[in-house]
């Protein structure tokens, strides 16, 4: 009798925690706000995320418009996941894949940004100190065009964590059953 409590005691503490990546929220040279894996200096201070956000974010697509409910095919797919036990297995491998995506996406695209808004801080002092109309005029130009570059970049990361998400639970959620 004890065996059969024990064993699957001990199979629980086998499965794999989800990973957790660590957010962290700093102020740029221009006052921007931005998120990174690092910390970007001694000020930076890690963001308390809700672990749950993941989970539902996880179970639509990622592309349902704001109130709206997921697809129709998650909701089959997770009732599904959660008849057996493996279904939460497979929910935390995918909870671990969207972390690790993230992570990944996040991380160089903020990487990217980052370069950008020190280039427009660079800008932004050249601008306070030019001296001539037609000099300025570039200047804003110039760094109209950094925000414009920022903005593509965060559509960008957007969309390659949206694509990442659909790819992490077609590979860890099981195949819908056709109903009969």
């Amino acid at each position: 009798m004890p065996n059969t409590i024990l064993l699957p005691l001990l199979l629980l503490l086998l499965l794999p925690a989800g990973a957790h990546a660590q957010v962290y929220k700093c102020k740029g040279k221009s006052g921007e706000t931005m998120y990174s894996e690092h910390p970007c200096d001694a000020r930076a201070e890690p963001m308390k995320l809700r672990e749950d956000r993941v989970a539902s974010t996880a179970a639509g697509t990622g592309t349902e418009p704001p109130g709206q409910p997921p697809t129709e095919a998650a909701p089959a797919a997770m009732a599904d996941a959660g008849t057996s036990g493996d279904g939460e297995a497979n929910r935390a491998a995918e909870r671990a894949c969207i972390a690790t995506a993230t992570a990944s996406i996040y991380g160089s695209s903020n990487d990217r940004v980052g370069t950008l808004q020190q280039q427009m801080a660079m800008l932004n002092d050249q601008l306070a100190a030019a001296t001539t109309a037609e000099r300025s005029q570039a200047l804003r130009g110039r760094m109209a065009t950094f925000r414009q570059a920022i903005t593509r970049e965060h559509a960008n990361a957007q969309s390659q964590l949206n694509s990442a998400r659909r790819a992490c639970a077609e590979q860890h959620r099981p195949a819908a059953v056709p109903a009969r």
